[in-house]
């Protein structure tokens, strides 16, 4: 049987991020059962003209060994982090790759806030689990939202950005003002919108594509805020299943999961109990689990087909669950503790199984 040529794209300094390196790692170790041929490339070493690519594959002594490939039968976009300077010429290539006959796909596209949110809009099954959001357009917008609401966020529609997570709530005596950036947290008390105005400016004016999104009421485990991530994969049929629904508890005192300022990742379903004793009839993590699976179909339905998507939810004290983003290129690395870290992880190995169905002729696109 004729085996897939799959071309994983990432960036030019993939593996000289140690979380780069590991994923590679993981995918190769998940291809041993019945193996594809992997190679790993950056845009830059697409030669269109003669239709090959430059492409890297483990070496007989560790490392990479750099080789010429042909155009893959499946491309496996993990592409992420790249400048403002570089969008518009990855982007370019991106829809170039999708075009070529030949080539099938998984992950369409980026999942930006602002388009998920417009289009998700338009069915009314998704109506609520989505926070109200508007495009960031100065003070006017800022304060409308924190008028109606009280609470909200302020982030990059296109991802970090540079400008990390700022979150606002209206309190009596001004505006409570918390940065979130680089890992890095900044809690500030305002008097007045002008003062307010004069952290906003710095911080969000470059950003080219920014959003107010209404802030949720977090449930609390010990008195820490939480959010959840559940990671979707396609499987060999090309059906979404959940690999998990992971909670990510915040720092104290903190609003927002931050794991690099000291959160901590635990099962929903282990914490569930007791979270139960304080809030009542919270979803289950099979409701979760559902909700998240009619998530991915519409996001499928108006974006096109994927082959992961990492969701960011958040269930209020009242037991409603909030879709926060979609990430395209999410996380996938088994969780120590929680996941086995040492034997093939089932995400790998799915997308593996996905990339097969592809090859073998299955439907490429959301029923």
């Amino acid at each position: 049987m004729a085996r897939p040529v799959v071309g994983v794209l990432v960036r030019k300094n993939f593996f000289r991020n140690p979380k780069g390196l590991l994923f590679a790692q993981k995918l190769l170790q998940a291809n041993r059962e019945d193996p594809c041929l992997i190679y790993f490339f950056p845009v830059e070493n697409i030669d269109w003209i003669n239709k090959k690519i430059e492409g890297y594959v483990p070496g007989p002594r560790g490392g990479w060994r750099r080789g010429c490939y042909p155009f893959p039968d499946v491309l496996y976009d993990r592409g992420a982090g790249f400048g403002q300077n570089e969008m518009a010429a990855v982007e370019q290539i991106r829809r170039r790759l999708k075009n070529m006959p030949g080539i099938q796909l998984i992950n369409a596209c980026r999942l930006e806030k602002w388009p998920v949110y417009e289009r998700l809009s338009r069915h009314k099954e998704m109506g609520r689990h989505l926070p109200k959001t508007i495009v960031f357009n100065g003070l006017p917008s800022v304060k409308l939202m924190l008028d109606r609401y009280g609470l909200v966020f302020i982030k990059s529609s296109e991802g970090s950005g540079g400008l990390g997570v700022i979150c606002l709530e209206k309190k009596k005596q001004g505006y409570c003002c918390s940065l979130y950036k680089r890992g890095a947290h900044k809690r500030l008390l305002v008097k007045n919108l002008l003062e307010l105005k004069k952290i906003l400016d710095p911080a969000v004016g470059r950003e080219r594509k920014a959003i107010v999104q209404q802030g949720i009421r977090l449930v609390k485990y010990k008195g820490r805020r939480l959010d959840l991530r559940v990671l979707m994969v396609k499987d060999a049929k090309g059906e979404w299943k959940s690999v998990y629904n992971q909670a990510r508890l915040a720092p104290e005192k903190a609003m927002i999961t931050n794991l690099a300022l000291g959160g901590e990742v635990m099962n929903y379903a282990d914490i569930l109990p007791e979270l139960r004793e304080s809030y009542g009839d919270l979803p289950s993590d099979s409701e979760i689990r559902n909700i998240s699976s009619r998530i991915v179909h519409y996001i499928e339905k108006e974006f096109g087909p994927f082959g992961e998507i990492g969701l960011d939810l958040a269930v209020d004290e009242s037991g409603r669950v909030w879709l926060l983003e979609a990430n395209s290129k999410p996380s996938k690395l088994p969780e120590a503790g929680l996941e086995d870290t040492v034997g093939i992880s089932p995400q790998f190995k799915m997308t593996l199984d996905y990339t097969r169905f592809l090859f073998s002729g299955g439907k490429k696109g959301p029923p």
